[in-house]
Order: C-alpha cells, then structure tokens, then sequence
C-alpha cells in the first residue's frame, strides 16, 4: 500500500544507500561465513570431537534450527518494535554467542550456543531485507537485489583464503574456533556501525512518528517532502505473523518458498559439503581442494553478477526457473559421476555449473517476495521467507551429514537432485500467476524510470 512516503522512497535514490545496505545485510555475510568457513573446516572439528553420523548433522544445522525461530519471531519483533532497535540487538547477540561457540569445550556446549547464534542471524536477515528495501529506489534494487549471490561468492572466497591462512600457521584440529573468533570481531564492528543507523522512514511514518519521518528523509535525501498527519497508525500485534497468507497472493507466496526450498538444499546438502566431498574423494591435496572450492565459487560471483541482467531482460519467472532446471540436471549428471559412469574429473566443472545456476536464478527469492509484500507485513513476510530457507537448511543440512557418513556422496546427491526437482517443478506451476505475467517488476524497471 503506497503512501506520499513509500513513493517519495521508490522513486528518490538513497545517496547512502551502498553505506546502508552494507550495514544493514552484514548478518547475510556472517551467514554466509558461517555456511562457508565451517564447511572448510568441518573435517577438523570432526577430528577434534569425534562425533557420529547423527550429532555431525546436529552440529551443522545448529544455526538453521535457531534461525528457524528467530526468523519468524524477528520478522514480528521488527513491524512491533522497529529495523534499528533489531539490527542492534540481533547482533549484539551474534557476537557474544560467536566467541562462546570459539571456546566450547565439548560438543553439547557448541550446539547450545550455536543454536542462539543462529537465532540471532535468522531474525537479523528478516530485519535488514526489511530495512534495505524500505530505504532504497526502485532503479536502485536492480542493483542491489542480488546481495545475497554476492555475498555467497565473495564471502566464500574469503573464507577459502582465510582457511588456506590458518592452515599454513595454526595447523592443528583448532583452526575451526578462529572462524568463529572472526566472525565475532566482524559483527562487533557492524554493531558499532549500526548504531549510527536511522530508523525508515516508511516504519516511521506507519508508526505515527510523522515529525521524525521529515527529519529522517531530510537528513538522507536532503529533501523535504508534506506529509499527511492523518494517516492510521498500524496495529501491529501477534495475528500479524499469519496476515501475509490472507493477502489473496499465495500462488506468489509459494513461487517465492519454491526458490526458497531450491537454495536451501543446494546451498546446504550440496554446497556446505563439496569440501567434504573433495576429501573423501581423495583427488587432490587439502590445499588442492580449497583451490577448487575458489574455482567453484568464483562461478558463484559470475552468476551474482548475470543474476540483474537476465532479470531485467527475462522476469522473473524465466530467470528464476531455467536455471533451477539446469542446477537440477547437473545434479543428476553428478550422480552419474560418483557412480563411476563419468570420469571423476568432471566434479568440479559440474560443482562449479550449478553453484553458478543456483546464484543467478534462485538466489533472488527475497527480492522477488519484497517485490509485492505491503509495508506493513515486510518484516513478518520476510520472516516468514527466511524461516522457510532456514527449514530447508536445517533438514539438508542433518540428512546429508547423516547420509554422507552412512551411505556416502552418491546417494546423498541422488535424494538431493529428486528434492530439487520438486522445488523446481512447484516454481514452474505457480510462477505463472497472473502477478509474474502481467507485472512489470521493480527488476525490468529501465534506468530512466
């Protein structure tokens, strides 16, 4: 529901906008940190506490099963009480609980913390997609949309040179905590930085906080805009949390989950373990299969970099789904290669194929939904969405830890190319809803608009 302050918003650059998002999605980089950096490392935590099958996928998806509450509760907790006040606080929480996690002592320690360490990123990045886009235009969301494919790239990239860095000095099982310790000295900086942040103007205005709703437009845009001082103040209470399925868009809602599912078990049953893999496989050294992870994810970027271009020429419904098919496919083919079928050397090509797939189509599912979300239900919608890829993480990334250490990288790809191939089939039905037909996209908005 467009208001004189929405539409002041969509239509006005943010000229702190590249400041602000940074600021803002930091808990998408610390996620993608903890995805990465752990996955490189997990054959060194596994040495050190020896766990089974079972508590190996426990420990791995510690953080989705916490973020799994934290997203929803977050989502609600930033229509009630405001983005700043949860910026600040989720990671607040983050930092404390990423240094404890450094420091456990047995396992049980390291789950429990993990477990309030992913609260904190699940409600985190349910606020600051809330606060990104209530604070940037609409010809700036064609730039800024594919956040999260780029900080899966570069932030894996980092990672991987991070661990190649720790290797080559700490050399020992203990080199899994200092991923953790940089992790925490990285969101105690963001947390400084957040409390210079100012609250949106759109949750200001649909607070009733109209004078602070001037000054803050005054202070970022350096205009000044008439606002109407008659407009209804939200109520925003618990029934909100179920409001985003009574907004007659749910075909749309499920093309959203769908992408939301596709990511999450290849972003966790496939990506999180390819280090895995390359060890087990034995075709390279460590050192040689962290280069590989760097020639993997470098195609991560080149999709985070396609992902606006083919969405401003396509939509969103073809830019999404074909390059679901193609990551569904190579998994399949993959299959066919741990089978011994295909020659062992095509891993990495095929790796490479569909972490670049699953970047530039998929990837977009948070800006797809916040393409036709109301303002007053952002935070609760985005909630909503990020409680749904953290569900999928959690259970891709538990059955494939499990799966990995009982049946091996063969059949664990195969169940994972037949659950992606449900998500895929489930977006290619619903996204061709009257909505992705005959809408033009914040994404095919032209340059001029």
């Amino acid at each position: 529901m467009n208001n004189e302050v929405t539409s002041f918003i969509y239509k006005n650059d943010n000229i702190k906008g590249i400041l602000m998002v940074f600021i803002a999605s930091a808990s998408i980089f610390l996620d993608v940190w903890d995805l990465t950096a752990f996955s490189f490392v997990l054959t060194f935590f596994k040495n050190e506490f020896l766990p089974s099958g079972l508590i190996l996928g426990i420990s791995v998806s510690a953080a989705n099963l916490g973020a799994i509450a934290g997203a929803i509760l977050g989502g609600y907790l930033t229509d009630k009480l405001g983005r700043k006040k949860l910026l600040i606080y989720n990671m607040l929480i983050f930092t404390v609980f990423s240094i404890l996690i450094a420091v456990s002592t047995n396992l049980y320690e390291f789950i429990i913390f993990r477990l309030i360490m992913g609260f904190s990123i699940g409600s985190d990045v349910a606020t600051g997609f809330s606060y990104i886009y209530e604070y940037i235009s609409k010809k700036q969301r064609n730039h800024y949309y594919s956040l999260w494919a780029y900080s899966f790239s570069v932030v894996a990239l980092l990672a991987i040179f991070s661990v190649f860095l720790l290797k080559l000095y700490v050399n020992n099982n203990s080199i899994w905590r200092y991923v953790f310790i940089i992790g925490g000295i990285f969101a105690a900086i963001i947390l400084l930085l957040r409390t210079k942040l100012t609250e949106t103007p759109v949750w200001l205005y649909n607070n009733g906080n109209y004078k602070e709703t001037e000054n803050v437009i005054k202070k970022v845009y350096g205009k000044s805009i008439n606002i109407n001082r008659n407009n209804n103040k939200f109520n925003i209470n618990i029934k909100n949390i179920t409001k985003i399925f009574k907004i007659k868009m749910n075909k749309e809602i499920l093309f959203v989950f769908s992408l939301n599912g596709i990511v999450g078990f290849i972003g966790w049953g496939f990506s999180f373990y390819i280090t895995y893999m390359l060890v087990v496989l034995h075709f390279f050294t460590f050192y040689q299969d962290l280069e590989a992870d760097a020639i993997i994810y470098s195609f991560g970027f080149v999709g985070a970099v396609i992902s606006p271009l083919i969405s401003k020429k396509y939509g969103i419904y073809k830019s999404s789904v074909i390059p679901s098919v193609i990551a569904a496919l190579s998994l399949l083919i993959l299959v066919f290669v741990f089978s011994k079928f295909i020659p062992d050397y095509f891993v990495v090509p095929l790796s490479a194929l569909i972490i670049l797939m699953n970047y530039s189509g998929p990837m977009a599912y948070n800006a797809v939904l916040n393409d036709f979300i109301p303002s007053e239900l952002r935070g609760t919608g985005n909630g909503w969405n990020y409680m749904f890829n953290k569900i999928t993480e959690a259970v891709s990334g538990l059955f494939s830890g499990i799966l990995l250490v009982l049946v091996g990288i063969r059949y664990n790809t195969l169940i994972l190319f037949l659950i992606v191939s449900i998500f895929t089939i489930i977006a290619l039905i619903t996204g061709k809803s009257k909505y992705f037909r005959n809408h033009v996209s914040d994404f095919q908005t032209s340059e001029s608009e």
